[in-house]
């Protein structure tokens, strides 16, 4: 454990030393994705151009979007307060959840139905026998290779409400989903030469890539980005915001960091597991089971593991809940043992 943490603690040391080498910040941190939509004169009308690249048909007649308190209680104390990265509403009434995913998470299906459902009932007034509710849209962005859509080669994937027949049950429930996974790029320099399919792709690629970027990237007609990457320039940047940005790209490390190497541990874990009850039933179904029990083992180490790894950077119970998916009642019996 003492080995890596030490390692952790070097990859990280490193990462705060280089940050200002990059010319643009890192967009996949909580500062850089408030940065380039919510923060500066231009984010709104540029998360408008941004949804309106994926979902042209909701967006068409947007024309200005108000953002809403990102923190959302329930009607009674005992349940769960909820806290998005980025909400608002647009003229037509449209909610809008903006999520940025950095890890994989246990029940992440369930958390941002949850995130949904909060938005549906604060909205509802009491007494409303119509049950007027609002449209929401919850727009996920992934910076993970996704157990989710394995089975598809795309990159943005919508999920409606449908019948067995396929057919649209109700509009009033989107959820998006966009892995940055899928758009790495081997030489950022040749971005001027890269024949975008669409939108959508350019935007992908570039907030996947932008930190590592140089403003010769960008071809002249590329207005809408040049605005994006003038406001993300890290010398733009007051100290106050620097120091928020460090430290927002400080968790973004630690909790990649941690993700990989607990990720690590639940592999090793599970094929040796596996291999070890497999060889002792000495037939093939003793294998098999000796290895799935060995797989669902090392997923739950990997978890703890994780977890463990969370708290013992500084980060606080509510951020490793999220990230994990544990509750955090059992967060909380981790660290008294």
């Amino acid at each position: 454990m003492r080995e890596k943490n030490e390692k952790l603690n070097k990859n990280n040391s490193n990462c705060g030393a280089g940050i200002e080498h990059h010319f643009y910040i890192n967009p996949l941190t909580d500062f850089g994705i408030k940065r380039i939509f919510f923060m500066t004169r231009r984010g709104p009308d540029r998360l408008i151009c941004f949804l309106r690249a994926f979902l042209p048909d909701i967006m068409r007649d947007v024309v200005s979007i108000t953002f809403k308190p990102t923190e959302l209680f329930g009607e009674r104390e005992s349940e769960k307060r909820v806290v998005f990265d980025i909400y608002c509403v647009t003229n037509t009434d449209k909610h809008f959840i903006i999520e940025m995913q950095r890890s994989k998470q246990s029940f992440f299906q369930n958390r941002i139905i949850t995130y949904d459902s909060r938005v549906v009932s604060s909205e509802v007034e009491r007494g409303d026998m119509k049950y007027n509710i609002p449209t929401v849209i919850s727009f996920n962005i992934m910076d993970y290779d996704s157990d989710e859509f394995v089975h598809s080669e795309k990159a943005f994937h919508i999920v409606k409400l449908k019948d067995d027949e396929n057919v649209v049950y109700s509009e009033k429930k989107v959820f998006c989903f966009l892995e940055l996974s899928k758009f790495a790029a081997q030489n950022i320099g040749q971005l001027k030469k890269i024949n975008f399919l669409d939108d959508k792709q350019k935007w992908a690629f570039i907030l996947k890539n932008m930190h590592q970027m140089n403003e010769q990237d960008l071809s002249d007609e590329d207005e809408i980005f040049r605005g994006l990457f003038e406001d993300c320039r890290f010398s733009k940047l007051t100290k106050m915001e620097k120091k928020k940005y460090k430290k927002s790209l400080m968790d973004y490390y630690d909790v990649r960091d941690a993700m990989n190497v607990a990720l690590e541990d639940g592999r090793k874990l599970g094929y040796e597991q596996g291999i070890k009850e497999g060889r002792e039933e000495g037939r093939e179904e003793g294998r098999e089971e000796g290895r799935e029990e060995g797989r669902e083992e090392g997923r739950t180490n990997e978890k703890y593991q994780l977890t463990l790894n969370m708290l013992e950077e500084g980060l606080d119970t509510t951020m490793v809940a999220r990230i994990t998916g544990l509750p955090e009642v059992e967060i909380l019996k981790l660290m008294q043992r």
